[in-house]
């Protein structure tokens, strides 16, 4: 039911029809009566109604001429004729030319003509929210800052609104004139791309290149909706229109830029492990080479040693000695150099190993014969690693010396091998209650030749923890060590349960 009084007009040269009408509906809806279309008229000038219903046979002006009127001068008005003949002519006349919407045959019966009336003001309120609608919209549509464009699947423009007149350089008539297809600068290209970004009856963020009538070639971004068909059955789209020729030309100067860079760290990277392999090879030619003039500088000293015992020569035999003690340092060194070479360029071969039997086979190579040591590790069975043998028999004797070493001055030696399962990932402690290390100076442990006490106190070349973070990486792990000055330290190794690359990873 409507919500306000339907004003209706009736028009009607009996003046019993008029009383009749209005006895009958007055209650119910605010009813105008008139004589004749003319009168009619004049009322409509001062007070338009919803709802006009006339009479057909009326002198001077028919009811099918006075909706006419109505029809042209008023066309939100809902048009009805009424009529006590069987006059098919004057139907189609007024189907025709007043555009009615109902027809109703005298008498009438007063039920169906209130919901005919009710009906049509339905219709009136129907049109005029469509009315609203329209020019909100239009609205919208004219004052938008994005380019909007009615057009349908032929190319055919039907509607454009200013931002789109200053996009392409065209005035809206000759918009209307033109076709889409010769705006665009690949349209099969575009016909792919629809259908590739269709989704359901829209086309979202469609690329495509148009050719402006007065700013060139520019780059677009088109979303396209379905609006329905035109009356000779085109489909017609509302297309949004977004210039990103800027963005298009920024991403082709961020393309190059990226190819450029990529060409420049494809050359330095090219360089850089030129250089590094060139610098492993001089280093263990080096190393390697270094190995026989030491060896000799050894047993000349060793003689030097026994000659000065037989001269009774304290100086020069002292002297032997220290030259010894220095060759036996750096022939150390030059070994320590040599598996710190083979460890970075050994492939892993990985298998199932139990940590303890690890930790048995590195303390059997070891002389603990003048220390008191306790030493704890997982029960057999219990830690078992998926890791490289040889290369994790190098870690935990690297990490073994080191814990008995760093015990030595302590009365009882306490080492504590740990294992933790973390999912698939294995974790490694080697605690020790040693003479311990400053915690700032932890991050140091791990360089090559990087030492944190001197080498009268303890010995080593400084390259035992850079092999087994070495190794650690190389399996896709992490290390680090934790400790303080007499508190003694851990070494902690991270290892993935599955296999991770062979390459060596970074650890930043």
């Amino acid at each position: 039911m409507p919500t306000e009084r339907i004003k209706v007009l009736y028009v009607d040269d009996e003046e019993g029809n008029l009383m009749a009408f209005r006895a009958g509906f007055r209650r119910d809806m605010d009813v105008r009566i008139a004589n004749s279309g003319a009168e009619a008229l004049s009322m409509m000038e001062m007070d338009m109604p919803h709802v006009v219903i006339s009479d057909q046979r009326m002198p001077r002006m028919s009811g099918a001429e006075f909706l006419a009127s109505v029809r042209e001068r008023w066309p939100r008005v809902i048009r009805i004729l009424m009529t006590g003949y069987s006059d098919i002519e004057a139907m189609i006349d007024a189907v025709n030319k007043g555009g009615i919407h109902a027809y109703i045959t005298k008498p009438w019966d007063p039920l169906d003509l209130k919901l005919r009336i009710e009906q049509a003001y339905e219709v009136h309120a129907l049109k005029a929210e469509h009315e609203r609608m329209f020019q909100r919209y239009r609205q919208v549509f004219d004052s938008s800052g994005d380019p909007i464009v009615i057009v349908d699947e032929r190319g055919r423009f039907h509607e454009a609104n200013p931002a789109a007149e200053a996009l392409m350089g065209l005035s809206r008539s000759d918009l209307l004139t033109s076709d889409l297809r010769q705006l665009v600068d690949d349209p099969t290209g575009l016909l792919r791309a629809m259908r590739r970004h269709r989704k359901g009856h829209a086309f979202n963020n469609v690329e495509v290149t148009l050719n402006g009538a007065s700013n060139g070639v520019f780059d677009c971004l088109m979303t396209a909706t379905y609006l329905g068909r035109t009356e000779d059955g085109a489909a017609l789209f509302q297309a949004m229109i977004k210039d990103i020729s800027d963005r298009k030309q920024e991403e082709k100067r961020l393309k190059k830029l990226n190819h450029d860079l990529d060409l420049r760290v494809a050359v330095r990277t090219k360089q850089l492990r030129e250089a590094l392999q060139d610098l492993e090879a001089f280093s263990y030619s080096v190393a390697h080479d270094l190995r026989s003039p030491l060896k000799t500088i050894r047993t000349l000293s060793d003689h030097m040693a026994g000659l000065a015992a037989q001269r009774g020569d304290p100086e020069v035999r002292d002297m032997s000695v220290r030259i010894h003690r220095g060759a036996t340092r750096l022939t150390n060194l030059v070994d320590d150099l040599l598996r710190f070479a083979r460890t970075d360029k050994q492939g892993i071969e990985r298998a199932w190993l139990d940590l303890r039997e690890v930790v048995m086979e590195c303390l059997s190579s070891m002389d603990l014969s003048d220390r008191r040591l306790r030493i704890t590790m997982p029960e057999a069975g219990v830690a078992m690693l998926h890791a490289d043998p040889s290369m994790m028999r190098v870690v935990m004797t690297n990490l073994l010396s080191n814990a008995i070493k760093f015990t030595r001055p302590c009365d009882t030696g306490e080492i504590i091998v740990g294992f933790e399962q973390q999912g698939s990932d294995a974790r490694i402690t080697v605690r020790d209650n040693g003479v311990g290390f400053e915690p700032e100076k932890a991050g140091q442990l791990f360089g090559v030749f990087k030492r944190l006490h001197a080498t009268d106190q303890f010995e080593g070349t400084g390259i035992g923890l850079a092999i087994v973070q070495r190794v650690v990486q190389k399996h896709g792990g992490t290390c680090w060590a934790e400790g303080n000055p007499g508190k003694g330290a851990t070494i902690s190794l991270d290892l993935p349960g599955a296999a991770a690359s062979d390459g060596l990873r970074m650890v930043g």
